[in-house]
């Protein structure tokens, strides 16, 4: 590949697609293909690499370390390509069939990712949308990389390649069952600190952010039960006498399918917000500045 004047780049977009999906056959029904297209293609990519690139390993062909060392830079590349060739032209939401994927923790898809899909749906109808859990140390690789477009979290470390936006916070809310024996129309830290509670996290321990300000105070809840979700939370707390706390708006959702009784938190807690995320270069990508718009929007918004 010494000679950049001279390589066929869909080359690129071939070994780009042969490294995501795992196969030959994956990568042809992807870049609607033959099999004996990308088959010679991948041959000439071994012959320019002097490499095998991929081994085979039962159904799946493995990268070899050369082709996990140039994956990255070659999906990043293809991004800015597609980026400048995007923003040479006009994007138009109701005639786009992009794929965007949303880096989504576990506990933050609800409740704003089913109004994000109708707004999408509204305005790019033949676009798909996907939601992707991640970890925090591949962040960075997977919006370079393409596997994410953009990923919604807490604040991160300072990172150059990479744009944020701040969204905003909100209050979180306890959560009890009517009917409950202590509890009728209001909630003091007494009571609060009196019961036992729910936790949804997908961390196996640990802390929150109530049981970090209770400790400031000389206090301690006991957390009796944790959960992944808040979905299985919110049942736990329709079953028994314990209480559970949630950001406000995922209340607001859980509610409408079984009704709680809803409180202030009986504490001051600090809570540093979410933040959408992004590589710096889509920046300029018209596609993924409308959609960037749609998600600020959907993440602000009024519910």
């Amino acid at each position: 590949m010494r000679n950049l004047a001279r390589f066929d780049l869909n080359l690129l977009r071939i070994f780009d697609a042969i490294f995501a999906k795992g196969g030959v056959s994956a990568a042809a029904r992807h870049l609607n293909l033959s099999q004996p297209a990308i088959s010679h293609a991948l041959a000439k990519l071994r012959d320019i690499f002097d490499d095998p690139l991929f081994v085979r390993q039962g159904n799946r062909l493995l990268p070899t370390p050369a082709a996990r060392a140039i994956a990255g830079p070659v999906r990043e590349a293809l991004r800015g390509l597609d980026a400048a060739l995007d923003a040479a032209s006009a994007f138009d939401p109701a005639a786009t069939t992009r794929d965007f994927r949303i880096g989504v923790r576990l506990s933050g898809e609800m409740p704003r990712f089913a109004a994000l899909v109708a707004r999408v749906r509204r305005e790019a109808p033949q676009a798909t949308l996907a939601s992707i859990s991640f970890r925090r140390r591949d962040l960075a690789m997977m919006l370079a990389n393409g596997d994410l477009d953009f990923a919604l979290d807490v604040a991160l470390p300072a990172d150059e390649r990479l744009r944020s936006h701040y969204l905003g916070t909100e209050p979180l809310v306890v959560a009890a069952r009517y009917g409950h024996p202590r509890i009728d129309g209001a909630l003091d830290l007494d009571t609060y600190l009196a019961l036992d509670h729910v936790v949804a996290t997908p961390r196996p321990h640990g802390p929150g952010i109530e049981d970090i300000a209770l400790d400031r105070m000389g206090l301690r809840r006991r957390v009796a039960v944790r959960c992944q979700h808040a979905i299985t939370a919110w049942q736990v707390i329709a079953a028994t006498d314990m209480l559970f706390a949630l950001p406000r708006s995922h209340a607001a959702v859980l509610g409408a399918m079984e009704p709680m009784q809803i409180f202030d938190l009986p504490l001051a807690v600090e809570r540093g917000g979410s933040h959408l995320y992004w590589h710096q270069a889509a920046q300029a990508d018209p596609g993924h500045a409308w959609l960037r718009a749609l998600l600020i929007n959907a993440m602000t918004g009024p519910e």
